[in-house]
């Protein structure tokens, strides 16, 4: 969900103070909270705290003093400059309502009120956002890139994962290890949230943040929210359609951007084949690329259903085919021949729609042996996946022609993160 968890607060606690500051300089307030760690984002102190219960739940009222000696921003004064404020309070000015010549009243102009300053940490990660913007941007415009990874976890205190998807921001907080104090690690990641807004200039309202952990089975594709909000974003020239809000992935792995345009290069006249195929955003690069045909097959109906979306988007579908079920089971009964294949597998899978549980490190000989099968002589094999720990099977490369081409698959937004993916082109020898 959309900030769905405590940290999507972080900006409720914000705008709060922000209204404070501006539509109530004088004034008192209380504040009653369950957090009382992002009441401190409000960017005014409290003078007072009692602590209460709501039911279970630990609560704090904060009572604040609306006054800028109590304001939490760039500025940072000295206790006798509070104290001379104290003494001398800001008086507010009481104006008469204008009105127009149809007597309706006139809109004030908005009050510019100073944002919350950042903790030292918070702009910290702030112009480390700032640098990697600065450091990408001409790749980025040069390309004509709409959607990249600005940050991967730079600074390990920091522990996310920040892309771009044109004027949305999609977060990953990366579960921090047991070592870690909660607190302190619910605190920086307030401290970041924070900052995103300011660094990169964009409204609070598109920053989408998600917690990802590992993920057993089916559960890094299961819904996540129901919002149902596709934005549509282009690459290499195609258009696709990103959901930022419903699932842990948004539809396009960026690490794979320059596998897809490979493709898109190498499939002119060519039958393509797509296996673990997600969204189709390789089987969209092929057939922008003038392949004979495309074959994406997938386990779930879901992504074929957006896959479909994808490929009418561009207008392709006579000749694009999309078959739902288990990949080992599908190339163990297809007979067809295709001069270009790409695997993608996940490291882990299960469902009832298959049998026993896929494991991409125990399976990737018989998953290889069965789709070179299908390989049309002179073709090519591209076999990819983002297992950490994976290692080519020796054997695959006593039969097969084996080149690893991970370098050649890793665009700048990813080189900080060399680990992110491996890549193999496979052929049959000659």
């Amino acid at each position: 969900e959309r900030l769905g968890d405590e940290a999507s607060l972080l900006y409720l606690y914000q705008n709060l103070g922000e209204r404070l500051r501006q539509a109530c300089l004088n004034w008192e307030a209380a504040v009653f909270t369950g957090a009382p760690d992002l009441g401190k984002r409000m960017g005014i102190r409290s003078h007072k705290q009692y602590s209460f219960w709501n039911g279970a739940l630990p609560c704090k009222l904060l009572l604040i003093k609306v006054t800028p000696d109590q304001f939490v921003t760039g500025e940072r004064r000295t206790p006798e400059q509070r104290q001379v404020e104290r003494e001398n309070p800001v008086e507010v000015e009481v104006v008469e309502r204008k009105l127009n010549k149809n007597g309706n009243p006139i809109k004030p102009e908005p009050v510019v009120v100073e944002q919350a300053r950042l903790s030292e940490g918070g702009q910290m990660f702030a112009n480390r956002l700032q640098k990697n913007l600065k450091l990408l941007g001409k790749w980025v415009r040069r390309e004509g890139i709409d959607c990249y990874r600005i940050y991967d976890a730079d600074m390990p205190e920091y522990s996310l994962a920040i892309d771009l998807y044109h004027d949305w921001v999609h977060v990953q907080e990366y579960a921090a290890p047991k070592s870690i104090d909660p607190e302190k690690a619910s605190a920086r990641l307030f401290d970041a949230l924070a900052a995103i807004p300011q660094a990169l200039n964009i409204d609070k309202s598109r920053v989408v943040i998600k917690r990802r952990e590992r993920q057993s089975g089916t559960k890094q594709y299961e819904r996540q929210s129901a919002q149902g909000q596709f934005l549509e974003v282009s690459e290499g020239g195609v258009k696709l359609l990103v959901n930022l809000t419903d699932y842990l992935d948004t539809g396009l792995f960026l690490d794979h951007r320059p596998m897809r345009m490979r493709i898109q290069r190498e499939a002119a006249g060519k039958r393509f084949l797509n296996l673990y195929a997600y969204t189709a955003t390789a089987s969209v690069h092929a057939a922008k690329g003038g392949a004979r045909s495309t074959t994406s097959v997938d386990l779930s109906r879901t992504y074929l259903d957006w896959a479909r979306r994808n490929l009418s988007l561009n207008g392709f579908s006579d000749k694009n085919r999309l078959e739902q079920g288990d990949v080992m089971a599908w190339l163990q009964a297809n007979r067809d021949e295709y001069d270009l294949i790409f695997i993608d597998p996940p490291t882990f899978s299960n469902s009832k729609r298959m049998e026993g549980i896929f494991d991409v490190q125990r399976d990737q000989v018989e998953l290889i042996d069965l789709a070179m099968a299908r390989l049309a002589p002179g073709g090519v094999l591209y076999f990819s996946n983002n297992f950490r720990k994976f290692v080519l099977d020796e054997n695959l490369g006593q039969r097969y022609a084996v080149e690893d081409i991970t370098a050649q698959t890793i665009d700048p937004d990813f080189a900080r993160n060399g680990k992110i993916h491996r890549a193999w082109k496979i052929t049959a020898r000659a």
